[in-house]
């Protein structure tokens, strides 16, 4: 009960059950897919939520919880990540049927030598994306502070960086070669430029977007909440033009599908994945034309996808416990399931010179590592609990990976990890 109550009040420890562990409580099926899917991609689900106080909740407080976050975030809110639930009095006494009894405590986790934390200089910060530059310091954004840390490797220090905009919101990031780096600020509905020598320019792009993905002649991002259609904006980056390509909606009218992740291959067409649209596309910057593969299971959560060297697609299924391979030349999609299916995996990325491919997840606390040509996922623990993985990078040159914890709200100070081969 102490660990319990230490959990519920945002003082984990080691031995408190992880995540996965009260999401393996609830019934395989449809339904569960659809609450991971709504109820689980900004915070991890733990004690917290699920026995506050150490106490399982009853019908009428899984209700009011449910109430109060589609208020907060469904449809017709400002940020509306959630889908409309069918039934909402359904849902909480599922929810309350199948969460009675809590998970139990675990063994202490093995502490991975190859793994580092390192906490950042505000505590309540969400790191949010991250990347090298060419000096091997790492870039993070900070989604809540509106600035930009530096991270050197090399004795642990952080410097910081404010972006001179307003409410910036920045989420993810790009770095070009010569060391500029492009920043997406959500809530301005911007693309912002940092040049070599430590210049912003900014480009309005019109929506609140989600990713970025860089081409030879600019970038493109996605609205995260545009629905019918949904949008691209490319910005090119010598010119500044901007030009939009529409994308035909999967879901209902007033519903968004969630666009999510971008990513370019490597024959320069612009893949994205859309998070309940639950299907991933492709479009040719060329000509605009899209096309759409359907997932192999309903509500299955495509997140944080990329593409390999061999034009591959490399996609995790948020729900399912599993990372997929879709051959776009054929269709064909094989299929990875997880150690854990309850892991929740979050992000994926290719190592193409170690035929790897790294998958971050929401509520393991841990990274899988799959090595292609045996089909085997290696485990390796991070030393936190409540270690949501929202963004890796993978340095093609060393192995090395450098992963951002951020859950929101979340147990941990803002931190990122180091993870050696």
């Amino acid at each position: 009960m102490a660990s319990l109550l230490a959990a519920a009040a945002g003082q984990q420890r080691a031995t408190d059950p992880p995540s996965r562990a009260y999401l393996a409580l609830l019934p395989d099926g449809e339904t569960k897919r659809g609450f991971i899917r709504d109820c689980t991609g900004c915070h991890v689900f733990d004690a917290r939520i699920a026995f506050p106080g150490g106490a399982p909740r009853s019908i009428e407080s899984w209700e009011e919880r449910i109430g109060s976050m589609h208020a907060r975030f469904g449809r017709g809110s400002g940020f509306p990540i959630i889908a409309d639930p069918a039934e909402p009095k359904a849902l909480a006494r599922w929810l309350a049927s199948a969460l009675r009894q809590p998970a139990r405590p675990v063994a202490e986790p093995v502490v991975d030598s190859r793994v580092r934390e390192y906490e950042l200089p505000v505590a309540g910060d969400l790191p949010h994306d991250l990347m090298r530059d060419a000096d091997g310091r790492i870039v993070i954004t900070g989604m809540f502070t509106a600035q930009m840390y530096l991270l050197d490797p090399r004795d642990g220090s952080v410097e910081t960086e404010a972006i001179p905009v307003p409410n910036a919101n920045p989420r993810a990031l790009h770095i070009d070669p010569d060391g500029g780096w492009w920043v997406l600020l959500g809530g301005p509905g911007m693309l912002a430029y940092r040049s070599p020598i430590g210049t912003w320019t900014t480009h309005n792009v019109g929506m609140y977007a989600h990713s970025i993905a860089r081409d030879r002649s600019g970038v493109w991002v996605n609205g995260h909440f545009t629905g019918h259609p949904s949008l691209l904006a490319h910005v090119d980056a010598a010119t500044a033009a901007i030009r939009r390509v529409e994308v035909p909606s999967a879901t209902a009218e007033g519903v968004s599908p969630i666009p999510y992740e971008l990513r370019t291959a490597p024959d320069g067409r612009i893949w994205m994945s859309e998070l309940h649209g639950n299907r991933v596309l492709v479009t040719d910057p060329a000509t605009g034309e899209s096309r759409a593969y359907a997932m192999p299971v309903s509500h299955a959560g495509p997140r944080r996808l990329d593409v390999a060297a061999d034009g591959r697609v490399w996609i995790p299924l948020y729900t399912v416990g599993e990372l997929i391979a879709l051959d776009p030349a054929s269709g064909n999609i094989a299929r990875y399931p997880l150690p854990d299916r309850d892991a929740l995996p979050y992000v994926a990325r290719v190592d193409d010179a170690r035929n790897a491919v790294w998958v971050g997840t929401a509520a393991s606390d841990a990274l899988y590592r799959l090595d292609i040509a045996s089909g085997v996922f290696a485990t390796i623990p991070l030393p936190s609990r409540g270690a949501l993985v929202r963004h890796l990078d993978v340095d093609s040159a060393t192995g090395e990976v450098w992963a951002a914890y951020g859950a929101s709200p979340g147990t941990l100070s803002a931190r990122v990890a180091r993870i050696r081969p």
